[in-house]
């Protein structure tokens, strides 16, 4: 069990350089989360939105920290995310989050570690949340930056 105040945080090595593993995260959401991805993160400022249709929802981060390629935190400035059967309160969950991605070169593979600073065991979608970054971080994203197919939202 995951302590209440735990927020996700996972690792994953991959065998692209660490800056392809920044640009994956910056630039190329569209191939690894969502297709349907608006914007990119070249600078503080910036803002990314991922669409999840038909009706799941939609996020839109500002990038708040970039320190191209080792580190960026987006923070998540306005959510919509809509569950059947979920209490309403699920719908901005995610506001004023924050993912942190951090990026290591390890040999000659490259380290990520994914931290959704706010995303902890009490809130409603946690369970949700849990399932869709392990899908999209620790196998879509990996896949990608491993050079096979990923599985992004389509």
């Amino acid at each position: 069990m995951v302590e209440p105040s735990k927020n996700y945080e996972e690792v994953i090595e991959v065998s692209a350089p660490q800056e392809a593993c920044f640009q994956a995260v910056t630039t190329q959401m569209d191939k690894w989360w969502t297709r349907f991805t608006e914007g990119r993160l070249d600078r503080v400022g910036d803002k990314v939105t991922v669409r999840f249709p038909p009706d799941y929802g939609f996020w839109t981060f500002e990038a708040t920290s970039f320190e191209s390629p080792n580190r960026i935190e987006m923070m998540c400035t306005d959510a919509h995310h809509k569950v059947e059967g979920q209490p309403e309160e699920i719908d901005q969950e995610w506001l004023g989050t924050k993912i942190i991605w951090e990026f290591k070169t390890v040999g000659d593979r490259t380290e990520i570690k994914m931290t959704h600073d706010g995303l902890t065991p009490t809130l409603n979608c946690w369970e949700i949340c849990l399932d869709g970054w392990n899908h999209f971080f620790k196998n879509s994203l990996k896949s990608f930056l491993c050079g096979e197919e990923p599985s992004p939202h389509v």
